[in-house]
């Protein structure tokens, strides 16, 4: 007997069959050793579809063909239905071996079984051969695709209910990994196990994705797999072409459409927020209502099995499809102007929405709401000598949208005199490396601002040139206690302005910087910048932020750094970077405009369109890992946060020098738990350890003598963040340390 597996899969209790099902004792070969069962409503028509139902582990058919409720919509919309029920001989969790290479290639295993429940349905009863489909939870969804891999022939489409891709796994240790989100591949490694699985060329089978965001049996990252897998069998990109936050008016569906190159869908998902292991439905009597609640069945008012019929298309419902607008042009007018136009090519919208981007690859956000049959628009207060990226998103009542292709136009350089010098010139905030500046804008042709800085007075520098309609800038990475003098003039294609009135100020004193890190990780979210991650933290002293590192897998163009007050990323940021280009690996982003956060509150960073490397575990305790909006708790990325605290706390008024700074003294592991290492290889000692609470108080101390290789138990401590001082004969140098 195999091995016991994916108990954790657990199906639900025994509920009786909604209608009696039939069982099929000899359908032909079965080299699987599974069971079939049979349902076939009252008064089906000839030329019927057909639907293979596939249940989770420790389930039946009669349990989940009760939960499911795929009975009553057969006897509606009259379709044939098989209900597959894998044998405790075969598995003692009665899961089907989604995982075993003997059980998921074509001709072989369960696999073949399965195909040849179809063929007894095809050969006795009148069925439409290109209306077959399959549908499956947790290991029946892994199964799912593996029928739709292995016979891309025999099915024209697949719903997937908390599944995983075709042959992420082939061991029962891979298969844990991948339902845990530890296996990433990439779309084209993914695509190629469909590819190799059978010597088909296509049409391919079409699939739609229902999972639960806090799915954490089967986790919810497996959703995008699949999406990335099947895109690529169809070879077409990971970019949604539609996409509606809230499905039939429910905030808790979201549902996302990817289309071929001629506009068909090929891959749907159906993100249900909050949900965990378990199918949707919506028990009622409704059109599209049904399904029975269960351990593994929640009621979210959405009646997954209905709309998995409904992308079958055996439901007789009209698709849910917009027709995108087509011939969108941009054309740029003035240097401030450009002018949209393009052909309305649907019926029953509610809007269109105009999204601009300044990097064709970058974040699009919607400058303008337009009321049904616009078709042109005028984008104005551009900045010179600038290129604009556009698509036109056109969106109907229930907030389906469908977008345009990308255009893009570059504003003309403007000016045909010298620009009218900007006035008013001030200091807005000042820190111990930072001095913000704000000015007015007099001119309407400018194409940039030049800022310009002196440390005397007299002999100037330029330091920034900025865009057209600028206002303000922020001088970064000044010396502490140190005066700047500043001033600004306009240009455009003519000439420059005058000056603006010359303003100095002076930095304040020296400034500790503190670091939050999480330095560990290899795991992939997701190969690609398609998505936006990030990390919460908890700051570990009142201060500003000046600097955020992440890890990331990708070089970023255009993204967007977003910073929330609490664990969240949906609430309005407190802080705004867009602009954000970076190569691959550990990479430092520099804050425009530091800001301030308190002491033990938690906050939360996120890159938008970037990838960034993550821990399989908690490691850091302040927080946790952020994918879209989703929060993983179970994980981490790789990050480093800087605070600058300024000058007034007691370890900045010892003359602590940063860690940046720092040469020759480590703190490992960090965070810790049981036993921590201070080593030093500095010759001015004598010197001594000491370790501070977050409230200043000293809690351990060690006069030290020679290179110090120091190791302290800190199984009695307390959880928490901490400070490690070395103070030697000249210098006195910090590392905060977070205890778990």
């Amino acid at each position: 007997m195999k091995k016991l597996f994916l108990s954790i899969m657990m199906g639900v209790y025994f509920l009786s069959a909604q209608s009696q099902l039939s069982l099929v004792s000899n359908f032909g070969s079965n080299p699987g050793n599974l069971s079939m069962y049979r349902y076939t409503p009252a008064n089906i028509p000839a030329n019927a579809p057909l639907v293979l139902v596939l249940h989770g582990c420790t389930q039946s058919a009669s349990t989940y063909a009760s939960e499911s409720d795929w009975n009553s919509l057969a006897d509606t919309y009259k379709f044939h239905l098989i209900y597959a029920e894998q044998k405790s001989s075969n598995n003692s969790s009665k899961c089907f071996n989604w995982f075993e290479t003997g059980d998921i290639n074509r001709g072989s295993g369960e696999a073949a079984s399965l195909k040849n429940m179809t063929d007894y349905m095809k050969n006795n009863y009148s069925i439409d051969n290109s209306r077959v489909f399959v549908t499956g939870f947790s290991a029946g969804g892994a199964m799912t695709t593996v029928m739709l891999a292995a016979y891309p022939d025999v099915f024209s489409a697949g719903a997937v209910m908390s599944g995983l891709p075709y042959k992420v796994a082939t061991s029962s240790n891979s298969a844990f990994q991948a339902m845990y989100g530890n296996v990433n591949q990439t779309p084209t490694q993914l695509g190629n196990s469909v590819r190799n699985a059978s010597s088909h060329t296509g049409p391919w089978p079409t699939v739609g994705v229902f999972h639960g965001t806090s799915d954490y049996t089967v986790y919810y990252m497996n959703q995008n797999e699949i999406m990335e897998q099947w895109t690529n069998v169809h070879g077409t990109d990971q970019t949604a072409d539609a996409e509606n936050g809230a499905f039939q008016g429910n905030s808790v569906v979201s549902r996302k459409e990817y289309r071929d190159g001629s506009g068909n869908p090929v891959v749907v998902t159906y993100s249900l927020s909050g949900m965990g292991h378990a199918i949707a439905i919506d028990p009622g009597s409704g059109a599209t209502q049904g399904g029975n609640t269960g351990s593994y069945a929640s009621d979210v008012n959405f009646f997954s099995s209905y709309w998995s019929a409904e992308f079958f298309g055996i439901t007789g419902a009209p698709p849910i499809s917009l027709s995108p607008p087509t011939n969108v042009s941009a054309t740029a007018v003035s240097s401030s102007q450009i002018n949209l136009s393009w052909t309305d090519n649907e019926s029953t919208e509610s809007a269109y929405l105009v999204k601009r981007s300044t990097s064709s690859g970058g974040t699009y956000s919607t400058i303008a709401t337009l009321a049904p049959n616009t078709t042109s628009y005028s984008n104005t207060a551009l900045a010179a000598s600038t290129t604009y990226y556009y698509k036109i998103v056109v969106q109907d009542a229930n907030s389906n949208t469908a977008s345009s292709g990308i255009v893009s136009a570059t504003t003309s350089s403007g000016g045909s005199s010298n620009p009218p010098a900007p006035s008013g010139l001030a200091t807005t905030s000042i820190t111990t490396s930072s001095i913000g500046l704000s000015w007015q804008d007099n001119s309407s042709d400018e194409n940039n601002f030049v800022v310009e800085r002196s440390t005397n007075g007299s002999s100037y520098s330029v330091i920034a040139t900025l865009s057209a309609n600028s206002t303000s800038y922020s001088n970064t990475g000044l010396t502490p206690s140190s005066t700047y003098y500043y001033r600004v003039k306009a240009q455009n294609s003519y000439g420059s302005s005058g000056y603006t009135s010359a303003v100095s100020a002076t930095t304040s004193g020296t400034a500790t910087v503190v670091t939050i890190e999480q330095l560990t990780g290899t795991g992939i979210f997701t190969y690609g910048n398609a998505h936006h991650m990030g990390q919460s933290f908890t700051a570990i002293a009142n201060g500003q932020i000046i600097e955020i590192e992440a890890n990331l897998v990708y070089a970023i163009s255009g993204s967007t750094l977003k910073i929330f007050s609490g664990n969240t990323t949906t609430d309005t940021p407190i802080y705004q970077q867009s602009g954000v280009s970076k190569g691959s690996g550990w990479q430092t982003i520099t804050l425009s405009q530091p800001v301030s956060v308190s002491n033990n509150s938690v906050y939360t960073f996120q890159l938008t369109n970037a990838s960034i490397k993550y821990a399989y575990s908690n490691v850091y305790s302040g927080g946790n890992l952020w994918y879209d909006d989703i929060s993983y708790s179970p994980f981490d990325v790789g990050f480093i946060v800087s605070i600058s605290t300024g000058s007034s706390s007691r370890l900045a008024a010892e003359g602590i020098t940063p860690e940046s700074n720092q040469v020759g003294f480590r703190v490992f592991p960090n965070p810790a738990s049981e036993l921590l290492h201070v080593t030093s290889d500095l010759d001015d000692l004598p010197g001594v350890i000491e370790i501070y609470s977050l409230s200043g108080k000293v809690v351990y101390q060690k006069a030290m003598a020679g290179k110090i290789d120091e190791r302290i138990h800190l199984s009695e401590w307390t959880p928490g963040i901490y400070t490690v001082v070395l103070q030697t004969g000249h210098q006195r140098l910090t590392h905060k340390l977070i205890i778990h």
